[in-house]
């Protein structure tokens, strides 16, 4: 569990090792791709997003993902930590995203009007 900006995460897991707690049909929410610090046990987040189905070949697909693995070195230096919120609309998941993103500055998110490709 970690808490970015009041709002607690599951995770943050391995990417390789991440899969949703349930069938990722039925589960939408805000997730943060992230590296580690430069201090042991700390993160640094480089996007917040959010899907209608949370899933590890969602955020595969997203256009940035080769470069968030470039920086990673590998995928196991790449982390995922997902909020879920069932039932959830997209305005809402969106706002969320973006707020947690006015908050951590993350250098994949674009702060200007949302786009499709989160």
């Amino acid at each position: 569990m970690i808490t970015l900006a009041n709002t607690k995460f599951a995770g943050p897991f391995l990417a390789p090792l991440w899969s949703p707690s349930r069938n990722p049909a039925q589960v939408s929410g805000v997730y943060a791709v992230m590296v580690p610090g430069w201090r042991v046990m700390t993160f640094r987040a480089l996007h917040f997003g959010q899907a209608e189905e949370l899933s590890m070949d969602r955020i595969r697909s997203h256009s940035r993902y080769a470069e968030w693995h470039s920086i990673a070195g590998t995928e196991w230096n790449l982390y995922v930590a997902v909020h879920e919120m069932p039932a959830s609309t997209e305005a809402r998941r969106e706002a969320v995203a973006r707020a947690l993103a006015r908050d951590y500055r993350p250098e994949f998110n674009d702060l200007a009007p949302a786009s499709k490709d989160n």
